[in-house]
């Protein structure tokens, strides 16, 4: 297993001939937390659609788990995503258990082991009790718990998170973010998430990418989130948070 889970090196993004992202270069150790961050805009989405090969980049080099970006599909199979909200139809029939069988390894219905194992990834999110339900039914922060669970069914190495608690009030916020740190260390995660909440990054982020087109910093997110920064980036005075981080 390498010690780096990403490699990020000069990637410059072209998209509807606008540069999107120009140079970014920052490297994620295994079984760290990384917090990538910026104004709306700054490409944060785009960068880790980037590196998911869900957007072609222009230039640069991208090696993930070990592997180059080129023979991405070598290690898909250890790379989970969970992207922003999703906004379902009411209407749609779609249960939690019926989204989980997509992943089930038989055609119809699930295997016993897969079926024990959504069970268990549900228990641990706190939401055993929702099986039967249609995710149309579930609150955002349920939803947000089914879809991190879903995301964990392949025992991933490398899991990226859009936004996790977009869309959550506050009080679920927290209770989000603990529940990936925990999940992280029970499952041996190496985390990427993108956030706009600079408390939560100071709270729960090993190390912070920050991004406006351009790379602004990188590091440890109490040395690297300078007023300096902060203002580069945002375009304005943000009071800089001072957080004791947990571990």
């Amino acid at each position: 297993m390498p010690e780096t889970a990403l490699q990020v090196k000069d990637v410059t993004v072209d998209l509807a001939g606008h540069r999107v992202l120009e140079s970014i270069s920052f490297t994620v150790p295994v079984g760290s937390t990384t917090a990538i961050i910026g104004p709306n805009g700054a490409g944060k989405s785009v960068l880790v659609k980037t590196i998911l090969r869900l957007i072609p980049k222009t230039s640069g080099a991208i090696t993930i788990l070990g592997t180059p970006h080129e023979r991405y599909q070598r290690a898909a199979h250890q790379v989970s995503y969970v992207p922003q909200r999703l906004e379902l139809d009411r209407d749609f029939p779609l249960t939690v258990h019926g989204l989980f069988s997509l992943k089930s390894r038989r055609p119809l219905g699930m295997a016993k082991a897969d079926a024990e194992h959504m069970q268990s990834l549900l228990a641990t999110v706190g939401i055993s009790g929702s099986i039967d339900r249609r995710l149309s039914d579930l609150s955002g922060g349920q939803l947000q718990r089914v879809m991190i669970a879903y995301s964990l069914m392949d025992h991933p190495k490398l899991l990226f998170l859009d936004e996790p608690a977009a869309g959550i009030d506050v009080s679920g916020q927290e209770t989000v973010y603990a529940l990936i740190r925990r999940i992280q260390k029970q499952e041996n995660l190496t985390v990427v998430f993108i956030s706009h909440e600079l408390d939560v990054v100071m709270h729960y982020a090993d190390q912070v990418v920050c991004l406006n087109q351009k790379l602004l910093c990188a590091g440890i997110p109490s040395e690297a989130l300078t007023t300096e920064v902060l203002h580069e980036m945002y375009q304005a005075p943000t009071k800089h948070y001072h957080h004791h981080h947990h571990t």
